[in-house]
């Protein structure tokens, strides 16, 4: 396991490792933030907050943009999440800045090993009825239970709990039940629509 130091920006906000958001800078600890770890390719953490409170896990983002940087020190960027992490130790400042730190332990990729061959075929299926625009992204030889949230596009609570969870077959339980409701949920859409008439 590796351990680090970060920059932090408390967000309720949890990247899984390939996906990107927008953020904007504006209080006077994150556009010092910015100052410091601002540049392309620079790294910070964003430890999910829930209600205020810091969960203990976060997203490893580069930033990938600065969009737009405004004349008050503002600033709209475009962040990118490489990995995980599990926050050790949370400081108020990081030493003499006014942004928050922490020790952190990034998660190994490894622990995320390449899915079941009932998951693939439950995911297959579903790209190829539902969204065959990302076909490609299911030919991965190293799927793992992450790429599969990326691509099911979880929210906040679900990529949480798969990430909590400790045993690789409940994660994939998940997974599977996601892919179920949403089955039923393009079934159920494209009946209301079969039921519409024009009068």
């Amino acid at each position: 396991m590796q351990k680090t130091q970060l920059a932090l920006f408390p967000l309720q906000l949890f990247l899984l490792p390939g996906e990107s958001t927008r953020l904007h800078i504006f209080e006077e600890r994150y556009k010092q933030l910015l100052s410091d770890y601002g540049g392309a390719g620079a790294s910070f953490g964003i430890p999910f907050t829930e209600k205020g409170i810091l969960s203990g896990l976060g997203s490893l983002v580069e930033v990938s943009k600065v969009i737009r940087e405004y004349p008050n020190g503002s600033a709209d960027i475009e962040v990118r999440c490489t990995d995980l992490f599990k926050i050790e130790q949370f400081f108020i400042r990081m030493g003499e800045k006014l942004y928050p730190g922490g020790d952190v332990v990034i998660m190994e990729s490894d622990a995320f090993p390449p899915i079941s061959d009932s998951l693939f075929k439950a995911l297959d299926s579903f790209i190829k009825e539902h969204r065959p625009e990302q076909f490609k992204e299911i030919l991965s030889p190293h799927l793992n239970v992450i790429g599969v949230a990326r691509i099911l596009q979880l929210d906040e609570g679900q990529k949480m709990k798969l990430v909590r969870s400790t045993r690789h077959e409940n994660m994939e339980k998940l997974l599977l039940n996601q892919i179920n409701v949403m089955n039923a949920l393009y079934k159920q859409h494209g009946s209301i629509q079969g039921n519409l008439f024009l009068n």
